[in-house]
């Protein structure tokens, strides 16, 4: 599951990562071009621990320090009966790009949902993240037929108020 290389190892993250990570996630979101991220070390050892954990995250470390991270978390596909991960965030920080610390956290997401019985990696981009749609070109092509819904804050809350 470990994967070292003589520049960095990739590892599930630890409950002492969450500072790194919290920090890596505010960084994210504002290279996307949004505000900062309510994603705080809190919510990482909340959230990402326990019993009933939301997500699994694998971290970069190079040396003693983080060098980037992956969040994912499970899902279903019921075409074809299999499981695999939604790759939901993928960080890695401007020091360690193009030094193969990416490409290493998306092997290292895929192998774990590999030796879980997961078929599949999933992950979504912004169309204006130019940078980042040219890296995972690299790893797997864009499906050009399938769109991304979501709904969040009031439409979400439409949705939910109508269940019966």
């Amino acid at each position: 599951m470990e994967k070292t290389t003589a520049a960095f190892e990739i590892r599930p993250a630890r409950r002492e990562d969450a500072d790194a990570i919290a920090a890596m996630a505010r960084a994210l979101s504002v290279s996307d071009g949004g505000r900062i991220s309510r994603f705080s070390a809190e919510a990482f050892l909340r959230d990402g621990f326990g019993d009933n954990p939301a997500f699994e995250t694998m971290v970069a470390t190079a040396g003693e320090a983080a060098a980037g991270y992956a969040v994912y978390y499970w899902g279903y596909d019921t075409d074809s009966a299999t499981r695999g991960v939604y790759l939901a965030d993928l960080y890695v920080s401007e020091r360690h790009r193009r030094d193969g610390v990416g490409t290493a956290l998306v092997s290292g997401v895929a192998r774990r949902s590999r030796d879980e019985g997961g078929r599949w990696i999933f992950w979504s981009v912004l169309k204006r993240n130019k940078a980042a749609r040219k890296f995972y070109r690299h790893i797997a092509p864009e499906l050009r037929d399938v769109l991304v819904c979501a709904a969040f804050g009031a439409s979400f809350d439409r949705i939910a108020d109508n269940a019966k």
